[in-house]
């Protein structure tokens, strides 16, 4: 029987790369290690969470330097992270699978008979597609300098772990890309599970749309473009935008922030429809949560989610803009839409698939087949059966990439 130990590099909190971490320990029968575990992170008791530098990042006199600041841009942090995984725990050395959970766990050096699998949930976007923006934001030149040397130095690093990987696994086909021109590797795409009791129970006449309230997940555009709508919208969620979030719907009766909202799912079961518009999303769970509760999706024409939002089948696309946003509100007529139809295509992201294809890939690089790079035919294996749902993503998704 296969040992495998998970790794994943911190719990700040319990977002979508915990979850993931959680449900692969589930999984797989796993431990998680990890560096530090934040106060007031609430983990689930049939899990059994290792964090192996608790004290230097929650201990004084260090932890001012080293908390979770600014969604995790706190370089001090991040480097330390990285470093304390290069050696991690003794006892990883006893296991024969190491599934490494987010980007940094790949600075784990392994003993010489050990495989890794590295599920990233994207290369680090700061150092690659979203270089250039973030750059934009240090206009001095001095700190402009510092901060593309930094970026080169990080950048030299991240390639050079990956020679320490088997396999990479993607949690969709935009990030399997991402890995394939950013790392000249190939990926797996295995999907993260959706979890949670997500049913459509009706409609009582409101749009609903939650996340972190974060500048990148851009809930204040879709509260600007509500904000000119006679259209109800639902805010849940917490983070840095709150307050700016709060101060629109203060001024307009048909905007509402509810903060965080425990039962998410009851929120969704009674909504018409469910707007996300993040920036170049690497998954999109909310998307994918939506969709599971047969909800009509109305996502922005970029990143994975244009992916699921499939030919008005599931929803309708819009720009990134509040004149864009506007219009599909218009637009959207919730008889064209159908439950049934839109669960359907969500079977994709069943815990189900999720589990058979994580093991798929434990299993065979615990056999020893290699990760395949760009050169090579990556390990060939029977198909799983296709439904309509299936053929219809892939369809599409090739027709993306023949654009």
């Amino acid at each position: 029987m296969t040992d495998v130990a998970i790794l994943h590099d911190r719990f700040p909190g319990v977002g979508g790369g915990e979850e993931f971490a959680i449900e692969a320990a589930r999984v797989l029968d796993a431990p998680i290690y990890t560096t530090y575990v934040a106060e007031g992170t609430d983990l689930p008791d049939d899990v059994e969470v290792i964090p192996f530098r608790q004290a230097k990042y929650t201990s004084l006199p260090w932890r001012p330097f080293l908390e979770w600041k600014n969604e995790g841009m706190n370089p001090l942090e991040t480097l330390n992270v990285a470093l304390d995984l290069t050696d991690a725990h003794d006892d990883l050395a006893g296991y024969d699978v190491v599934l490494e959970s987010a980007p940094l766990s790949k600075y784990y050096v392994p003993e010489v008979d050990q495989r890794i699998v590295h599920y990233p949930h994207s290369p680090p976007r700061w150092l690659y597609d979203l270089y250039r923006d973030r750059l934009s934001s240090f206009e001095y030149p001095f700190v402009e300098t510092a901060i593309k040397g930094y970026a080169k130095a990080w950048r030299a690093m991240d390639k050079e772990a990956n020679d320490y990987v088997d396999r990479f696994v993607a949690n969709s086909e935009l990030v399997r890309d991402r890995i394939r021109r950013f790392y000249d590797r190939d990926a797996e795409v295995v999907y993260p599970p959706v979890t949670g009791d997500w049913r459509d129970e009706g409609d009582d006449g409101y749009f609903v749309t939650w996340s972190r309230l974060a500048p990148e997940k851009r809930i204040d555009l879709i509260a600007k473009a509500f904000a000119g709508l006679d259209e109800r919208l639902v805010i849940a969620g917490d983070g840095k935008q709150r307050e700016r979030l709060e101060a629109i719907a203060a001024a307009h009766d048909n905007v509402e922030v509810r903060g965080y909202v425990d039962d998410i799912e009851s929120l969704v079961a009674r909504a018409t429809a469910v707007v996300y518009a993040p920036k170049q999303e690497d998954f999109g769970l909310v998307g994918a949560e939506a969709m599971m509760a047969g909800k009509p999706l109305l996502g922005v024409d970029e990143g994975f989610t244009r992916y699921q939002v499939q030919g008005e089948r599931t929803g309708l696309r819009f720009e990134p803009t509040v004149a864009s946003i506007r219009d599909a509100v218009r637009r959207f007529d919730p008889d064209d839409f159908d439950s049934v139809e839109i669960r359907e295509e969500a079977r994709r992201y069943e815990y189900d698939r999720f589990a058979r294809g994580l093991r798929e890939v434990v299993e065979e690089v615990a056999a020893g087949a290699p990760g395949s790079r760009l050169a090579e035919d990556p390990p060939r294996r029977e198909a799983p059966e296709e439904s309509d749902a299936d053929e219809a993503e892939r369809t599409a998704l090739e027709g993306v990439t023949d654009e």
